[in-house]
């Protein structure tokens, strides 16, 4: 694999939980909460998100409780964030 001089850090939710505050600072830097919602999550489905997506407040204190609503992996490189295996943006890195 190429190095690729980018500074790049992985929001590792599963090992430190993230507080209500850092999942709305994620969801208004990725655009809202459709661009971060887990839609495969039998929450996200029961709740109808996956077709009408929460408001930022609510999600995050449904993150808070059950971590897995949000997409993974979540890579923050230098002022962007990538939210979920996204190839086109990973070409864009380089």
């Amino acid at each position: 694999m190429r190095k690729l001089p980018l500074e790049l850090t992985e929001i590792d939710y599963a090992r430190k939980p993230l507080d209500a505050a850092a999942v709305e600072a994620i969801v208004a830097k990725a655009g809202g909460v459709a661009a971060v919602l887990n839609s495969r999550h039998a929450v996200a489905k029961a709740k109808g998100w996956v077709q009408t997506p929460p408001s930022g407040a609510e999600f995050a204190r449904a993150v808070t409780a059950e971590p897995n609503l949000l997409r993974r992996p979540i890579l923050v490189v230098g002022k962007q964030l990538i939210v979920g295996f996204d190839k086109a943006a990973y070409a864009k890195l380089g």
